[in-house]
């Protein structure tokens, strides 16, 4: 039994996670069936389009969910997630009775779709995605008829953001203790990353939720 507590990040919280964004699930409405279609994209984030900025990839011609523009799409930004063991709590091993859960973060950004079939686009933002995941790669290298050749063969995709949102479920509803006991866990699982995210998120947020508990009490 898995029970969901999360909690809304920041507006600012939630649109810094776009910079770094890496492989996300970009989800569309196939405009004939209706249906979602969902295909794990490779984006850049380019922060000067627009108020919120757009997430820029692209996909092989083949793929026509580059052609579902009719409805507004959906970036999925996923962080990292684990098991959470009811044996990492202090307070269960106490015998306070709890349950299983999982913790995760996510940002989802919705927009417009545009698409790029501009050589010259599709160039520049090939150069970016490489720059960006392999400096040492040299497009400059690749002989320019073949690479003519590839980018003929995609279509590049713009979503031009009008919404994000972040969801932060990293145990904050927990005590102190426990938060760290779950931390502790996660470092020994090598999930340090998330282990870490929660003594930035969780620990301050259950331990001013402890005070004013406590100063609550000490007024009465």
């Amino acid at each position: 039994m898995y029970v969901p507590r999360h909690f809304r990040m920041s507006g600012d919280e939630a649109r810094s996670a776009l910079a770094h964004v890496q492989l996300a699930d970009l989800v569309t409405i196939d405009p004939v069936r209706l249906t979602p279609v969902l295909t794990p994209v490779p984006f850049v984030y380019d922060p000067s389009v627009g108020e919120l900025g757009a997430l820029q990839g692209h996909l092989a011609r083949p793929n026509t969910q580059w052609s579902h523009k009719e409805h507004p799409v959906l970036v999925v930004l996923r962080g990292e997630d684990a098991y959470v063991t009811p044996d990492w709590y202090p307070s269960y091993r106490a015998g306070t009775q709890t349950v299983p859960t999982w913790n995760y973060e996510v940002v989802q950004a919705t927009g417009r779709l545009v698409t790029h079939k501009d050589p010259e686009w599709l160039e520049n933002h090939v150069r970016a995605l490489a720059a960006r995941h392999d400096a040492t790669y040299d497009l400059d290298g690749v002989d320019r008829a073949a690479l003519d050749g590839l980018l003929r063969a995609i279509v590049g995709i713009e979503v031009l953001i009008t919404a994000v949102e972040g969801k932060s479920k990293l145990s904050q509803n927990r005590s102190t203790a426990d938060i760290e006991g779950v931390a502790e866990g996660l470092d020994e699982l090598g999930l340090d990353g998330l282990a870490r995210r929660m003594r930035d998120v969780s620990v301050p947020y259950a331990a001013a939720r402890e005070a004013a508990v406590e100063r609550a009490r000490g007024s009465r």
